[in-house]
């Protein structure tokens, strides 16, 4: 092949989803001659094969071609990527800032900039918080789009200003935004997989926004069932047919935060697990919440403290953590300094108040933990103002269950009314472990005046956190049931509380093997099979490996006739 053939097979390759073959076809062109355009092909491959830090390397060295041959327009888009790249990808404010300064250098030099002026609005947009500033932004970069005709651009942009008006407050009006960037995206009107793939990452960031998984479901299930509009790659492996396991393969992070709210922590403790080892490696950071704050919070659900405290050491100061650092401030009982993290991180998203619903809901905890009723009930007032804006079925019941902490505290009658009403809420909104915390403080409301109904919904709400694996919520729920003169537990913890997968390991341990072989037979890592013993430790109640497996061959059929190998 010639070289222009060479480059036009590389980017024939890259539109259908072949990254390997858009590799070797770029990697051909440049060996048979140095190009700006050969370099900067390889380095788009090797975005999608799973190399950001090379592709941002080669890129850069693409840029640097371009500029040297005189294409500036080129040179802008690729300082634009750039840019945006580090904004997005790795939390890099000098980097990325300093790739906007040259791209708006350049579109400025341009004569005719056509659709990168909206390219450098957009990536304007993406370096600041989501508020109203980037969402004007973001609406100057979709009125260039639609003039450009750049249906990328568009897709993008769409979704930024959803993302920043629903964080605001104006929820209708970003949904909208967001329902028209997606119906783009899903009948195949862009050009670039990789704007598809970020207007999912939007499309989880808004639901995790408004606590409503309902808006990221159609949308899942549309592209799983007709992914033929675009070849998504690694965003869409063959053979997926659910929802959820698009949200799997296009981010860990996101997925284990998903299993952590529905009540799935042993598929979120392995999610979780690889996310964080994955971006402690990589050193990217996620465009959304970083699993490092889902996997505190899971580790103060599994009374696993000392480890949530590793965790969060080099978090202490990230706003995305102070929901769960005050999670684990409130778990070693020092209410004050969780008031005091979850009052800081408040002030500082007074321009994004939806972000500030899960904190403030948090601060009536640690309020009434302080003995402070006044903050308490102000706290609550603010998620009911909040929940108001939002509509969500999540949102409406975390506006119940405040109100009724705050009831149950001043001895107010309607506590149980709204207990009630938010154990359903959260039920109804797919939110089983706050349904349970909603069902115990009901429990505690009914305990004066009607104990055996409080040791009934006591109960069930310990049975299911017990299921969930959330020890250290269960070990409450079980002396809440001793202070009412009933058994907590009925009897001996059993197999039946362990997942698919921890029996599996458990299984392995009882032959013999250790961590690393555990990990090596189920092809996960030394770190994600540790993790899977600790929690088979916790769930049954035993203190060692060795106690495991006695467990292991009393309750285990199969596990008296395996034999060590």
């Amino acid at each position: 092949m010639e070289d222009g053939d060479l480059l036009t097979a590389g980017t024939d390759a890259l539109d259908r989803g072949d990254w390997a073959a858009a590799w070797d076809k770029f990697d051909l062109a440049w060996r048979a001659k140095e190009t700006a355009d050969a370099l900067d092909g390889l380095g788009r491959a090797l975005w999608w094969l799973n190399d950001p830090a090379g592709a941002l390397e080669l890129r850069g060295r693409a840029f640097a071609r371009f500029r040297h041959e005189g294409r500036d327009a080129e040179a802008a888009a690729v300082a634009i990527w750039l840019a945006r790249e580090h904004h997005n990808l790795y939390r890099s404010k000098e980097m990325g800032d300093g790739w906007l300064s040259r791209a708006r250098s350049l579109v400025s030099s341009l004569d005719d900039p056509r659709g990168l002026a909206g390219w450098l609005l957009l990536a304007e947009s993406e370096a600041g918080p989501l508020d109203l500033p980037s969402a004007r932004l973001a609406d100057r970069a979709v009125v260039v789009a639609r003039d450009q005709g750049d249906a990328d651009l568009e897709i993008v942009a769409l979704m930024r200003r959803a993302a920043c008006t629903v964080s605001a407050g104006a929820v209708d009006e970003g949904l909208s935004d967001l329902r028209q960037a997606m119906v783009a995206a899903t009948s195949g009107e862009g050009h670039d997989v990789q704007y598809v793939g970020e207007a999912l990452c939007t499309l989880l960031e808004v639901g995790g926004l408004l606590g409503d998984p309902g808006v990221v479901e159609p949308w899942a299930t549309f592209l799983v069932d007709f992914r033929a509009s675009y070849t998504l790659g690694p965003l869409l492996p063959f053979g997926t047919t659910r929802a959820t396991d698009l949200i799997s393969a296009f981010c860990t992070g996101c997925c284990g935060g998903v299993y952590l709210v529905t009540g799935r922590l042993d598929a979120a403790e392995e999610q979780l697990g690889q996310a964080v080892t994955q971006l402690a490696a990589t050193g990217l950071r996620p465009r959304c919440l970083h699993p490092v704050a889902d996997l505190v919070e899971l580790r103060v659900l599994q009374g696993r403290l000392q480890e949530a405290e590793v965790l969060l050491a080099d978090f202490e100061d990230d706003i995305e953590c102070a929901a769960s650092a005050a999670d684990l401030d409130l778990a070693l009982d020092r209410p004050q300094r969780a008031a005091e993290r979850l009052a800081g991180a408040i002030h500082a998203l007074t321009n994004t108040p939806v972000l500030t619903l899960r904190l403030h809901a948090k601060l009536v905890d640690a309020a009434l933990s302080a003995g402070d009723l006044p903050f308490a009930e102000a706290s609550a007032r603010s998620v009911a103002e909040l929940a108001d804006v939002t509509g969500t079925a999540l949102h409406r019941a975390q506006r119940d269950h405040a109100a009724g902490k705050v009831a149950l505290a001043t001895g107010r009658a309607d506590a149980t009314s709204l207990l009630r009403s938010a154990a359903q809420g959260f039920a109804k909104a797919g939110a089983p472990l706050p349904a349970c915390r909603a069902r115990l403080d009901l429990a505690r409301s009914l305990a004066g005046r009607d104990r055996g109904l409080a040791i009934t919904e006591a109960r069930s709400a310990l049975h299911a956190l017990d299921r969930m694996g959330a020890t250290a919520e269960a070990d409450r729920a079980a002396a809440f049931l001793r202070e009412l003169g009933a058994k907590g537990r009925t009897g001996p913890r059993t197999a039946g509380l362990l997942s698919n997968r921890e029996m599996e390991v458990l299984g392995l341990v009882a032959e013999g093997m250790s961590n690393a072989e555990i990990g090596q037979r189920l092809f996960i890592s030394t770190k994600t099979a540790g993790h899977h013993v600790s929690s088979i430790l916790t769930k049954l109640g035993v203190r060692s490996r060795t106690e495991a497996v006695a467990f292991a061959l009393l309750n285990l059929p199969a596990a008296g006739g395996r034999t060590s190998s």
